[in-house]
């Protein structure tokens, strides 16, 4: 059955709009685990005997904005104080009869629960007992496994592109998404970047402020933010509570920075010059491509009623040029150059292929501000709104390293983001939490070459207008969240709910410019291909989805020593008409925490986590579905006869003797889910000092993958029966393998591909981390990872080589990555007055003391293993169609290849010159890749179709990047 395109309509939009409000309003539910956007505090109080004392007055204030909140201890002595603003506070506790206690400077920081033990002391002895020391690093009720990532980190760290989500990958656990497919007609998307659990980059989510930041057509991230206006974010590897949906993978949680009492900003200037960087060692070019980046911006925040109303903005500009180029043989291009300039093949645009560099620019804004307003003492309402423009010209999409730069992309990407929460404090045991936005994002791409078709010979170079990568979207985004917190006794309730609709609008071009494969050059120049594709028909996309999710969790605290987080979630995505609407989706949830002594932390934990669908996945059934649009597949002698009609070029219509191809959806698509489980260890080696180990199973089920489900079962190819089969010149990579005849199930169709989600992985993952809190001008952390990763498709475009037996596809995932060492820190060398002091005795210092004082170094040291590489004959060789294509070489199996080890040392070195109070000038120097390795992250994976494999066959063909130098200065007030 094929699904025709089916636009909602005014009645259900009514009735999802209805079920929204009313949703929220009904669910009940709690949160017992970390905060998405604030901290907690707990704490006893008792006497000098250790009696408990009910019914003192606990006052809480935040030293930068004076804002305050009360609690009361209950009837055992304790308290709690949950959803508090991330920062520094001074926590007051009085009671009749007791000298008044304070506790200044207590940092807490984003989903951490600060305890405190309160002493108080008879009033008769003193007026008032004031403590300064901070609390233990340790947090005794975290059940779930996460790191978190601080605004010092995010500010000192070196990172290249001031994409504060780089800093992920400085969590355990954590790998970078691999490099995308190079498999001719993959997907030019992008993912979040990282992979947690082995599972795929589209798999996780990113919150900012509580509130959703995913491209949902995608699965990458939304709207980006400059690092100044990002307070700090969590690392959720595998988020036990409940309030965790939207993701079957990992949860980072971003909270921004808030004005406070005091004026602070800054204005920067980045600058970077390719004279000084290193030469790309994987470039075919032999000279040293040129490069300038220009990056300026500012920060400004501070009152605007004291106490009450604060503001804080932040905005920065870049401007990039530089040069590429691709890794095409130059004797390649020569030839197919000087074949093109005969005037050979007139339908075929692409005349000339780049040889040497070619340019490519960049030019990105990123602006964000905030507004924070205590409507009244125990309400809060917060403003966010948030605009990125990104123009990427030359090289933004399909930048393999044998891509042509007519094959090559420019995108364009503008984001719009409003938002807004109202918290209010109700007494001293509940918290209600109201968020919600609404968010529009334009995305753009567009091939170097707008007309078709594109030319692919295997192994050697493509060139033209490929198959993907031409596409204009809109999506709109509609959010509202709800969470209620209460404490009773030794129970913390949370409640949620959240509804978040995404409309999808625009024009999806894959294919519509036609696409030839070629076996080699001089198949290319005989004008013979070995396959032919084109879509033809309407190539546009419109239809909602709408998300609903509700939790119940409470966190028990047994003692203080044992934590207990239960709860349930369920998940519905409302999908468009004709797909399958799963409604069974309940996911529970469980976690532990014991601390047998204040030095140890054991934990524990299992849950399901639900997915989204990938739009982009939809979309090709929605498009594709043999009414509004369909793809015609030519083989052989049949393609060679469209292409010599064509001239080279694409078909102005539909060939007559070619039944169509389409993409439809299982009847039953369920919802993509994991199954987690961890289990762990945390032990305090000194008061600053932790080390932590962590065991990690993730089991994916159910992910999406295409299969074309309108073959007949394959026939062994020999010399014989290679006529019959159409195959009249079998190559040595199809003598032998199992081929498929161009008969099918369904005659009037020649391809059904079937959007399912049948696919799965297993990942098995131990991690070691030894972190430093911030004491004596040092902070580090250092992790280990060793892990195993399985699959049997690696993302959603993805085929089997053989429908019939799925059993051979699973393998060693794409995601997969052995080991990885990671290790970071913050040094201010010890010479010269400290920050706070400087300024003061300058003037009596000696020179070599002026000279190396005020020095900050921060390195970030990555070991890690190659990532694996699926080969590929580069033709369709089992004739199955498949595209991205899956035949591989008759000796090897499903991504058995592997790229080498990969070292990198990045280093960021600071002086500043203070100007009197919070007046600085930072002088910065930034080394990325400092010793210049030569690390490989893509190889040639086409074997060829001959017996023995192509020249360039492993060959590598791209890197992480040569060493590059950026400065910058920085004035701080």
């Amino acid at each position: 059955m094929i699904f025709d395109r089916r636009l909602l309509s005014a009645r259900s939009v009514a009735i999802d709009v209805a079920l929204s409000f009313l949703f929220l309003l009904c669910v009940v539910s709690a949160g017992a685990q970390t905060s998405r956007t604030g901290a907690s505090l707990h704490g006893t109080v008792t006497d000098g005997s250790g009696g408990v004392i009910p019914n003192t007055r606990i006052t809480l204030r935040n030293t930068l904005t004076n804002l305050i909140r009360t609690v009361a201890t209950d009837e055992r002595g304790s308290f709690r104080a949950e959803q508090l603003a991330v920062g520094t506070y001074e926590v007051t506790a009085e009671q009749n009869g007791f000298a008044v206690y304070r506790h200044a400077g207590i940092q807490v920081s984003l989903g951490q629960t600060v305890y405190l033990d309160i002493v108080l002391s008879p009033a008769s002895e003193s007026a008032s007992v004031t403590v300064s020391a901070q609390p233990s690093v340790m947090d005794p009720s975290q059940t779930s496994v996460v790191s978190s990532i601080d605004q010092e980190r995010i500010e000192e760290l070196p990172v290249r592109n001031r994409n504060y989500l780089d800093f992920v990958l400085l969590s355990p656990g954590v790998s970078s998404s691999p490099t995308p497919s190079s498999a001719v007609g993959a997907t030019p998307l992008p993912g979040s970047g990282f992979t947690f659990g082995g599972l795929r980059s589209r798999s996780n989510s990113l919150s900012i402020d509580g509130l959703d930041n995913n491209d949902e057509y995608s699965g990458s991230s939304r709207t980006e933010l400059s690092p100044e206006i990002v307070q700090e974010f969590q690392v959720v590897n595998n988020g036990l509570s409940a309030e965790s949906g939207g993701a079957s993978g990992g949860s980072i949680n971003v909270i921004t920075r808030s004005g406070t009492n005091m004026t602070h900003g800054d204005a920067f200037l980045f600058a970077q010059d390719g004279a000084l960087n290193a030469r790309e060692p994987f470039e075919a070019d032999p000279a040293k491509a040129s490069f300038q980046r220009f990056r300026a911006g500012a920060a400004l925040g501070g009152p605007i009623a004291t106490d009450r109303t604060f503001y804080y903005a932040a905005a920065e500009q870049e401007h990039n040029r530089g040069q590429a180029a691709s890794d095409i043989d130059p004797a390649v291009v020569s030839g197919i150059n000087t074949f093109l300039a005969s005037g050979a093949f007139p339908g075929l645009t692409t005349r000339h292929l780049a040889t040497g560099f070619f340019p490519i620019a960049r030019a990105e804004t990123e602006a964000a501000g905030k507004l924070d307003h205590q409507l009244t003492k125990n309400t809060a309402l917060m403003l966010r709104y948030v605009f990125t423009n990104n123009k990427e010209s030359g090289d933004s999409f399909n930048n393999s390293g044998l891509i042509d730069a007519s094959a090559r992309g420019s995108g364009f990407t503008s984001d719009n983001s409003m938002s807004a929460s109202i918290t209010s404090v109700l007494g001293s045991q509940a918290v209600s939490d109201l968020r919600f936005q609404t968010a529009t994002r334009h995305a753009v791409l567009r091939t170097n070459e707008p007309f078709g078709p594109g030319i692919d010979i295997a192994g050697l170079a493509t060139f033209g207008r490929t198959y993907g990568g031409n596409s204009t979207r809109r999506e709109n985004h509609y959010q509202a969240n709800y969470t209620y917190t209460r404490t009773r006794g030794k129970h913390l309730w949370k409640v949620g709910g959240t509804v978040n609709r995404v409309r999808l609008r625009g024009d999806v071009l894959d294919g519509f410019g036609g696409f030839y494969l070629f076996n080699s050059l001089a198949d290319f120049l005989a004008g013979a291909p070995d396959q032919f594709r084109q879509a033809f028909g309407t190539p546009n996309v419109d239809f909602p989805v709408t998300s609903f999710g509700g939790f119940v969790q409470d966190r028990w605290s047994f003692t203080r020593q044992l934590t207990l987080d239960l709860g349930v979630r369920y998940d519905f995505e409302r999908l468009p008409a004709g797909f399958n609407q799963d409604t069974k989706n309940f996911s529970p949830r469980i976690g532990l925490a014991w601390s047998p002594s204040a030095k140890w932390v054991f934990r524990g934990g299992y849950g399901i986590f639900f997915d989204r669908y990938v739009l982009a996945n939809l979309a090709r059934a929605t498009e594709k579905n043999g009414s509004q649009a369909f793809e015609q597949v030519a083989d052989g002698n049949a393609s060679a006869s469209l292409f010599a009609v064509a001239g080279g070029g694409p078909l102005s219509a539909p060939a007559p003797a070619i039944a169509p191809s389409v993409f439809r959806s299982d009847p039953r698509i369920p919802t993509p889910y994991s199954q987690q489980a961890s289990a762990g260890t945390e032990y305090l080696l000194a008061k600053n000092l932790t080390v932590r180990g962590d065991y990690l199973y993730v089991h994916g089920l159910k992910s999406p993958r295409t299969i074309n489900i309108n073959l007949l079962p394959p026939v062994v190819l020999t010399p014989a029966n290679a006529p019959i089969l159409g195959i009249p010149n079998p190559t040595p990579q199809q003598i032998g393998r199992e081929v498929f005849a161009p008969g099918r199930a369904i005659p009037q169709f020649d391809d059904i591909y079937q959007l399912e989600n049948s696919a799965g992985s297993t990942y098995n993952g131990g991690a070691l981390t030894l972190s430093r809190r911030m004491n004596a001008e040092l902070e580090f952390s250092a992790s280990y990872t060793l892990s195993k990763t399985f699959d049997n498709a690696s993302d959603y475009d993805e085929q089997p080589q053989n429908p019939f037996d799925l059993r051979v596809e699973n393998a060693i995932s794409r995601q997969h990555q052995q080991q990885r060492f990671v290790f970071n820190a913050l040094w201010d060398l010890p010479i010269g007055d400290e920050e706070e002091n400087s300024g003061k005795s300058e003037e009596n210092e000696g020179w070599p003391t002026k000279t190396f004082s005020h020095i900050e170094v921060a390195p970030i040291l990555t070991l890690e293993s190659g990532r694996p590489v699926n080969p590929l004959t580069g033709l369709d060789s089992s004739r199955n169609h498949a595209f991205p294509h899956s035949a591989r070489p008759l000796a090897l199996g499903r991504n058995s290849l592997k790229t080498s080890v990969l070292f990198t040392t990045d280093l960021r070195v600071l002086k500043y010159f203070p100007f009197g109070g919070a007046k600085r000038l930072d002088v910065v120097a930034e080394f990325f890749n400092l010793f210049n390795r030569a690390n490989v992250s893509e190889i040639n994976p086409v074997f060829g179709s001959g017996v023995k494999p192509l020249a360039g066959f492993k060959r590598p063909l791209a890197g992480t990047g040569a060493r590059q130098i950026q400065f910058s200065l920085d004035f701080e007030f």
